[in-house]
């Protein structure tokens, strides 16, 4: 009876083991990822007197390629994507562009970005304004991936998006 015992113990053993397609932890291609949010910081955000007339996003893999692309130095702060968001040309001051959340599924990258208007009684600079805002997408490397940028009510807003270095 003493055999029987390591015998049994094998066979549940290996029942137990798992056959099951691979994951994205042991190698499995970017299709079998489950959908994930990514954590997005700011960098920094503002609405300065100048800038690109029109919406716009720039794409960069770390904080001195976006700094190199934008002939301005951009604060590091940690490995991931970096992106830049321009709302365009505003008429007034109390206009806002920010990356509320994104998240990646398979080799897509949804971003979803808010644009705020200012109150209709608000007293606001009349002046001409650019908005923008930087952000870094924590985990995520731009490359193969596609980035559709949605609005609030989730249509894509079909701004050009122009990757650092090309």
């Amino acid at each position: 009876m003493v055999r029987v015992g390591p015998i049994l113990l094998l066979i549940l053993l290996s029942a137990c083991s798992t056959t099951g397609s691979p994951g994205p932890s042991d190698g499995g291609s970017p299709e079998t990822q489950e959908p994930r949010d990514l954590r997005v910081e700011r960098v920094a955000s503002g609405a300065p007197g100048e800038g690109p007339r029109e919406p716009r996003v720039v794409l960069a893999p770390s904080a001195e390629a976006l700094s190199g692309e934008l002939g301005a130095q951009i604060r590091g702060s940690g490995e991931g994507t970096y992106l830049v968001v321009y709302a365009g040309q505003r008429p007034t001051g109390g206009y806002s562009v920010g990356v509320a959340r994104a998240g990646v599924e398979g080799d897509r990258v949804t971003v979803r970005v808010s644009l705020e208007d200012p109150p209709s009684d608000a007293i606001v600079t009349q002046s001409l304004t650019y908005p923008y805002e930087i952000s870094v997408l924590r985990g995520l490397s731009a490359e193969g991936k596609s980035f559709p940028f949605v609005g609030g009510d989730g249509r894509e807003l079909g701004w050009p998006v122009r990757r650092a270095g090309e």
